[in-house]
C-alpha cells in the first residue's frame, strides 16, 4: 500500500467517525443509545404493591396469581411452589433494554412474540410468546408485556430475551430474562399419590360400562371380574391400570364443585395397610383428558397417616389427569383385550 493511498484511507475513515458522532448526538431520539441499561419496567419496583393479578399466558402456562395477604397465590388457592412467585417478580424489576429491534410484524414470528390468545392450533407452534399481564386490584391494567425468544449472547446469568407490548410492533432486546416455570404444572409440587406397585392389591373400575376388577397377587395381576371373557386379556392393559398410583402427577388444578353425581366413573385402589384410593372422573362424556376428584380412606392404623397427607393435598380440588388415566376411565371391557382381537 502507498503512502498516499493510506492517508486517504484515514482521511475518509476519520471523516466516517466524526459523522457518525455527530449523528448521534445530534439524534436525541435515538432509543438503542439513550435508553440502553434502562429498566424497562420503570417504576415496577415502587409500585409493586399496586399490583393485584399476574395474568400469564402461553401455550401450556396458563395461570393466575392473585395477591393475599402480601404474597400471591394460584387462583385455585392450591399452594405453589415456594419462590416461584418471588422469582418472577425480581426477574421482572431488573429486565434492562439492551438494544431496540425490528418493529416489522412479519418478523414477530421469528422471535417468537405472536400474541399467544392467537394460537388456535392443539399442538405448540412456533412463534407465539408469552404474554404477561399485570393488573391492579381494580382491574385496570398496569403493564403487559409479550416475551418471546431468549438470546444467550447478551452477557449476565441470564443472558437475554427479545419483548414487545402487545399492542405495539416495536421489539427490543432486554437483558435479563424472566424466570418461570414454562408449564402449569410446574408451579406446583404435583406428584400427589406414590405408591409401589408391589403395594397394590386389588383395582376396581367402574362406569357406565359395568365393573372391571383386577387382583394382583405376588406380583401378578389377573382379571377378576368378569371371571371369565371370550379372548386374550392384554397384560400390558393391566399393567397401565395399576401404574396410576405408581406416581400419580397432575397437570392443572381447579377448585372443586359443590357436589357431584354419585356415580362418577371411578378406579378404587386398595392397597396394604388397609389404605384405598379413589380416582373419579367429573366430566365422563367428555373426550381428552378427564378432570378427577381424589380420596384415601384408611382401615388400618399403619396407613392413617398417608391417607391424611393424600387427603389434605387433594380435599376441595379437582386435577387434570394424564391422557392414560383418562382413557383406564372410560374403559369398556373389550379395551382389555390384545390388539389383534380388538381389531
Amino acid at each position: 500500500m502507498t503512502k498516499k493511498r493510506f492517508l486517504n484511507i484515514s482521511i475518509i475513515t476519520a471523516a466516517i467517525v466524526v459523522l457518525a458522532i455527530i449523528s448521534i448526538n445530534l439524534n436525541k431520539s435515538n432509543y438503542v443509545f439513550e435508553n440502553r441499561g434502562k429498566l424497562f419496567l420503570d417504576g415496577f419496583t415502587k409500585n409493586i404493591n399496586e399490583i393485584n393479578t399476574i395474568s400469564i399466558i402461553s401455550f401450556e402456562n396458563n395461570i393466575n396469581l392473585v395477591k393475599q395477604n402480601n404474597k400471591y397465590i394460584s387462583e385455585s388457592g392450591y399452594p405453589l411452589k415456594k419462590g416461584l412467585w418471588e422469582n418472577l417478580i425480581t426477574s421482572l424489576s431488573l429486565l434492562r433494554i439492551e438494544e431496540l429491534k425490528t418493529n416489522d410484524p412479519s418478523r414477530h414470528s421469528q422471535l417468537n412474540l405472536l400474541l399467544p390468545e392467537q394460537n388456535k392450533s392443539k399442538n405448540e407452534d412456533e412463534g407465539y410468546g408469552t404474554k404477561i399481564t399485570l393488573k391492579k386490584e381494580d382491574g385496570t391494567t398496569y403493564s403487559s408485556i409479550l416475551f418471546g425468544m431468549v438470546d444467550r449472547s447478551v452477557g449476565g446469568i441470564s443472558g437475554g430475551q427479545f419483548a414487545r407490548l402487545p399492542n405495539k410492533d416495536q421489539t427490543y432486546l432486554l437483558k435479563g430474562a424472566i424466570r418461570m416455570p414454562t408449564t402449569k404444572s410446574d408451579w406446583f409440587d404435583s406428584l400427589l399419590i406414590s405408591i409401589r406397585k408391589n403395594d397394590v392389591q386389588k383395582i376396581k373400575l367402574s362406569n357406565k360400562n359395568g365393573v372391571i376388577e383386577i387382583q394382583s397377587k405376588d406380583d401378578k395381576l389377573n382379571l377378576a371380574i368378569p371371571k371369565s371373557v371370550k379372548f386374550e386379556i392384554d397384560d400390558t392393559q393391566l399393567s397401565d391400570a395399576r401404574d396410576v398410583i405408581n406416581s400419580f402427577y397432575f397437570y392443572d388444578v381447579k377448585k372443586s364443585a359443590k357436589t357431584y353425581s354419585n356415580y362418577l366413573p371411578t378406579l378404587s385402589y386398595e392397597v396394604k395397610d388397609g389404605l384405598v384410593i379413589t380416582i373419579s372422573s367429573t366430566n365422563p362424556k367428555e373426550g381428552g383428558e378427564s378432570w378427577v376428584i381424589i380420596k384415601a380412606k384408611s382401615y388400618d392404623k399403619k396407613s392413617e397417616k398417608l391417607a391424611q397427607e393424600i387427603n389434605e393435598k387433594t380435599k376441595g380440588y379437582e386435577f387434570l389427569a394424564n391422557i392414560i388415566t383418562s382413557d383406564i376411565l372410560r374403559w369398556k371391557l373389550k379395551d382389555l383385550a390384545l390388539k389383534d382381537e380388538k381389531s
